[in-house]
């Protein structure tokens, strides 16, 4: 048996083939059993490799948000730093740019990274102009990078708009940052000498900053559109006396540093002519106490207008329906005018001539146009179908004999039954003896004339006395075809 070999143990025989010790069994199954059990750790070991792949895998995939200038968005990625978050998004950064936290941060779950865009900014001060990138965003820090120094009351504008040194500038591109210098002033007012700086751009805006007003009237110079350029200035000023100027029935309150009166005037917009005056004279300076009363000898051409209505006029239009109206011309307002002399003293109207009347221009008349298209139609009624040509709403009233002013005969020479009715007179010269039907009342003729209501399409239901019903209601008319000739036809009911 060669050295190492165990008994019963799988053997090289010397033809190169295996050979076993067929006399021990249990040798080969414990060599069995040990070959399989190497199997099984190998397998276990190769799950867990894959496992803890998998497992660093989900632990690297977090979601955070990238802020880029001022537009943010969540995204979902696998890198461990802000740098390889940057680059897995391919953003193309400037070394000017700013990024917070710093790109060899590592990267944390729900993290937010702020990235700053450098911009190109345009620096004026003091005569210079200076072009630099920066992703500031604070004037301040910005000067600081173009080595400009601020100095109190010196102002900051950006684009035009005024802004404190540390307020945060809105992402523009591109972008002007100007500095205006304070300026020394001297102002020379009332005999006295107050200095002060400003940092406003005019002369008026300085005198603004110290709370002293312009008045009408004030002279000042230099003018008060002068810029401020952060050079000593002087400012003299002059202020223009408080006036109060009558003037017919209002008093008007103004400056002025004029030495007469009648300048005074002219600066408040006050005119003398023909026989107007002022107390004092024009030619006086003006007075202490400021008054000044200004007396109108006016006469004053009016021109009145008056407009003249415009009547309307009726005309037959084929094509309407029936009972229906329609605006054909709108028609226009005429015009009236009249030349009127008032003359005035001191304010009062003394006198009152009409020189002239004429029509300037004529009115034009409404046209409106009447339906005399008629529809024979069919309308199933209680009592049958009836055919019919018109249809009216009216407000019903009724009567017999009894009824003051009434009688047995109607103005049609009919004796008054159920069956008979009256209409308004107007109606009655076009309507007499016309079928119609009304509905709870049946058949009716028209035979007789009576009052109507204002404002009103009316008619009144006649009854013998014995078989009196009252009425007092809307109820709709019904004229029975065939229509009368076009010629006893009444268009348009009133």
């Amino acid at each position: 048996m060669p050295p190492g070999c165990l008994p019963g143990a799988f053997s090289y025989a010397t033809n190169g083939q295996f050979s076993s010790n067929e006399h021990d069994p249990g040798i080969y199954r414990a060599l069995h059993q040990d070959a399989m059990n190497d199997n099984r750790l190998r397998l276990a070991a190769l799950a867990l490799v894959t496992w803890g792949v998998i497992l660093i895998i989900l632990s690297a995939r977090k979601e955070v948000t990238l802020r880029v200038d001022e537009e943010s968005t969540t995204l979902t990625t696998y890198a461990w730093t802000v740098k390889g978050l940057i680059r897995s998004h391919g953003l193309d950064l400037r070394p000017e740019d700013r990024v917070a936290p710093h790109p060899s941060r590592w990267l944390a779950k729900d993290q937010t990274v702020e990235i700053t865009r450098a911009r190109p900014v345009s620096v004026s001060a003091d005569g210079d102009h200076t072009f630099l990138t920066t992703a500031e965003r604070k004037p301040a820090n910005i000067l600081r990078q173009a080595e400009i120094k601020l100095f109190p009351k010196d102002q900051i504008l950006v684009n035009g708009e005024s802004y404190h040194p540390d307020q945060e500038i809105p992402f523009k591109d591109p972008m002007q940052i100007q500095v205006q210098r304070a300026t020394p002033v001297r102002l020379f007012l009332d005999d006295q000498v107050h200095q002060f700086t400003s940092s406003a751009g005019t002369v008026a805006g300085a005198l603004w900053e110290q709370q002293i007003p312009l008045y009408q009237g004030d002279q000042l110079d230099p003018e008060p559109g002068t810029a401020l350029h952060g050079e000593p200035i002087d400012i003299q000023l002059q202020r223009s006396q408080p006036l109060e100027i009558t003037l017919e029935d209002r008093i008007l309150t103004t400056r002025s540093a004029a030495e007469r009166v009648g300048t005074a005037l002219l600066e408040a917009g006050i005119s003398l002519q023909g026989s107007d005056y002022s107390r004092p004279g024009e030619e006086q300076g003006l007075p202490e106490d400021g008054k000044i009363k200004v007396v109108r000898v006016d006469e004053e051409i009016i021109l009145n207008q008056e407009p003249i209505p415009f009547t309307s006029q009726l005309q037959p239009s084929p094509d309407l329906p029936l009972d229906q109206q329609q605006v054909l011309e709108g028609g226009a307002y005429g015009l009236k005018a009249q030349r009127v002399r008032v003359i005035y003293e001191n304010g009062q109207e003394i006198s009152r001539e009409v020189e002239r009347e004429w029509v300037v221009k004529e009115p034009e008349p409404r046209i409106v146009g009447y339906g005399t298209d008629i529809e024979i139609r069919t309308v199933d009624t209680p009592d049958g179908p009836i055919r019919v040509w018109r249809e009216i709403t009216a407000y019903a009233t009724s009567y017999n004999e009894s009824c003051p002013g009434c009688d047995t005969i109607t103005a049609s020479g009919a004796v008054l039954k159920k069956g008979v009715i009256a209409v308004t007179l107007e109606w009655y010269r076009y309507m007499q003896g016309l079928q119609v039907y009304i509905p709870g009342y049946g058949f009716a003729s028209i035979e007789d004339v009576g009052g109507g209501i204002p404002g009103k399409f009316w008619v009144d239901l006649g009854y013998r006395k014995k078989n009196y019903v009252p009425w007092h209601e809307n109820v709709t008319v019904y004229f029975l075809a065939p229509p009368p000739p076009p010629d006893n036809i009444m268009y348009v009911l009133y």
